[in-house]
């Protein structure tokens, strides 16, 4: 039975594959995809954030405007541009910047005589969403700016308690009070803020894939189903022909038969996610051969868990127009779902539960473990298991449902 399962695969795949139209969808398509979407979401890698353009009207020409200049220099988010307020007010209207700070005349007087001052800050009206970040970074850098000047009015006013302070010299104590302020912001800031990534696993590096490395994964997970769904509607083309009836009259099983077709449907499915790998390592760089052990138990269980889904579909519907039409439809639900798409760690929690329960989102876990996390084989054991018993699961009611005639 096992050679005849084996013909019967071999003779499948050869029909398979010489279809031109079958190597540019199971073959070209997936690479396209990976490159094109693995481009798309390299940005989201970007060690340094983008900076966005704000002109800086300094009407005040003081010492202390030019401090809150230098401060603003300091962030990374902004860029700033020193102008005057006709020219900021234009290339604000005309969309040529996005946002402008103008600081009024009287700026440090007032400032230090702990009176309220009011910036202006002008935003480009056809981009006020984008210009909400650089309005929070300004904002940010004024409370700091705000914070020192509160503690230098404190520290004088207890120094005052202490001993009584002429005005002139009032002014000298506040200013060097403000500057010790300012150094303690920059050197010794009583709170700070530790923005760390959290996964399922604590590792050591960026465990939120971007780029390539969702891309790849996600999309050999994708297209394995499309390959699978389609051997599987392949089965009911042949009902419908009377191929299958045909076959059964000679001295074959139909064990031999199912076997035979569910196994040219595992190896086209499993050459199909090789060429994926080789592409993704050669063509994007992506370390897919840190643990070969792991990579191959990965493959192995979820070609079986899709192939046996492919059955499953197949045996479930009427007709190969149904089969088609339904296992679209499955694929994007299981490929969006199951993470193939985008990352789990960025989508609601509700979207993690779920993927528990889909092949797809233990087998996006698997290979981004491996991709990703650089994990071995024991930590991808649990993942290859659970796609076995998928498969199991599915290859039990596709063989107890599946009609032959």
């Amino acid at each position: 039975m096992f050679r005849k399962s084996l013909e019967i695969a071999r003779l499948y795949l050869r029909t398979t594959y010489a279809s031109r139209a079958t190597l540019i969808f199971s073959l070209l398509m997936p690479m396209i995809f990976t490159a094109v979407l693995g481009l798309a979401m390299q940005g989201v890698s970007s060690d340094s954030p983008e900076s966005y353009t704000v002109w800086i009207v300094d009407e005040d020409d003081s010492e202390l405007s030019a401090r809150l200049i230098e401060k603003l220099r300091a962030n990374p988010l902004l860029d700033i541009v020193e102008s005057d307020e006709s020219a900021a007010r234009a290339a604000v209207e005309e969309e040529e910047v996005l946002a402008a700070l103008i600081l009024p005349k009287g700026f440090e007087t007032r400032a230090l005589q702990s009176d309220s001052v009011e910036l202006t800050f002008l935003q480009n009206a056809a981009s006020l969403m984008r210009a909400q970040i650089p309005l929070e970074a300004v904002r940010a850098s004024l409370a700091e700016f705000s914070g020192s000047l509160a503690a230098a009015d404190i520290s004088l006013r207890v120094a005052q308690r202490v001993l009584p302070i002429e005005e002139d010299a009032a002014q000298s104590y506040k200013q060097r009070a403000f500057e010790e302020a300012e150094s303690a912001w920059e050197t010794d800031a009583p709170l700070t803020l530790h923005a760390e990534e959290v996964t399922r696993l604590k590792t050591n590096v960026n465990t939120v894939p971007t780029g390539g490395q969702q891309s790849s994964p996600g999309m050999l997970v994708m297209f394995a189903l499309f390959f699978t769904f389609g051997g599987g509607a392949t089965l009911l083309v042949e009902r419908e022909e009377g191929t299958l009836r045909r076959l059964l009259t000679m001295p074959l099983s139909k064990t031999a038969l199912l076997s035979g077709k569910l196994l040219g449907i595992f190896l086209g499915a499993l050459l199909q996610m090789l060429v994926m790998i080789l592409f993704g390592a050669f063509a994007l760089n992506l370390e897919w051969g840190t643990s070969p052990s792991a990579l191959a138990a990965m493959l192995l269980s979820y070609a079986f868990a899709s192939a046996s889904l492919g059955l499953m579909l197949a045996a479930l519907v009427q007709t190969a127009a149904q089969a088609n039409a339904a296992g679209t439809i499955v694929v994007m639900i299981l490929s969006s779902l199951g993470g193939a798409w985008w990352p789990l760690e960025i989508v609601p929690s509700w979207m993690q539960s779920l993927a528990l329960f889909l092949p797809t989102g233990w087998a996006m876990r698997g290979f981004q473990d491996i991709l990703v996390r650089g994990l071995g084989l024991n930590a991808v054991f649990p993942e290859a298991a659970i796609l076995t018993g998928f498969g199991i699961l599915f290859l039990a009611i596709g063989a107890w449902r599946f009609r032959y005639e």
